[in-house]
């Protein structure tokens, strides 16, 4: 059995989130609650549970503030947050699971399916510890590198050593500037989300393609990218066409 901690500054939250694990989810047993950070802490240090369903956007201190204070994070979070913006990219770029509310029954059982293969995963502190620095960061530019979980382990790769992206399935594989390949249980559009601010363009509905490793297009049929360092031709669907040539600038 899976011990949570709920941590929510409004009960009706933690009672919602609460019979949604003990009806949904018989892997969780919610062993206690706090609504703010301090209680959170005291809970956290008493009960040691194995998870904690954290809410963002907590009077006084927020979730983020609470995970700086603690020295040592031996436990798995989920973020719950009815914002879809303030440190959800951060919480993305670090791979890091949230819930948006109301919490949807389906993300939940996904989330807590996560939870069990990764509750002793060594990579959590890890994830963590990129969240709270981009966090802190208030430049731009600060996501420089984003979290890359595999079956095996989490990888942190700069951006700009990413030259394109390929969608099979719900799959993405990652092909790296040093030639090295990552497979990822999360699909295109995602990550499509994450890294189009940073130059990646979405060429097909299987490639992503990192702008600044093209090198030129190819016009036969409906158009293909070539990219830096490789030889492999990248197809332009024709819908898309238009607004490749428009991001390239061409």
């Amino acid at each position: 059995m899976i011990t949570a901690i709920i941590v929510d500054d409004e009960i009706i939250n933690i009672n919602n989130l609460r019979a949604l694990l003990n009806r949904h989810c018989k892997a969780i047993e919610v062993t206690g609650s706090a609504m703010n950070a301090a209680a959170a802490r005291k809970a956290i240090m008493q009960l040691k549970p194995d998870v904690v369903f954290l809410d963002i956007e907590m009077p006084d201190e927020n979730g983020f503030d609470l995970l700086r204070s603690i020295k040592e994070i031996d436990f798995e979070v989920v973020f719950v947050t009815a914002y879809d913006a303030y440190g959800i990219m951060a919480v993305k770029f670090s791979a890091l699971d949230y819930l948006l509310k109301p919490i949807n029954i389906e993300e939940l059982k996904i989330t807590v399916s996560k939870i069990e293969e990764s509750v002793n995963s060594k990579n959590q502190h890890q994830r963590l510890g990129n969240l709270l620095h981009l966090l802190d960061q208030q430049q731009p530019d600060a996501y420089q590198k984003i979290a890359l979980p595999t079956q095996k382990e989490t990888f942190f790769v700069p951006v700009k050593e990413i030259i394109r992206c390929e969608s099979s399935n719900n799959y993405t594989t990652f092909f790296l500037t040093n030639g090295s390949e990552h497979l990822i249980s999360k699909p295109l559009y995602e990550y499509e989300e994450l890294l189009s601010p940073y130059g990646f363009i979405r060429c097909h509905q299987s490639h992503l393609v990192n702008r600044i490793h093209v090198t030129s297009m190819l016009n036969e049929d409906a158009g293909y990218l070539i990219l830096q360092d490789t030889a492999k031709k990248i197809p332009i669907s024709k819908q898309r066409k238009s607004l490749v040539k428009s991001l390239l600038r061409m």
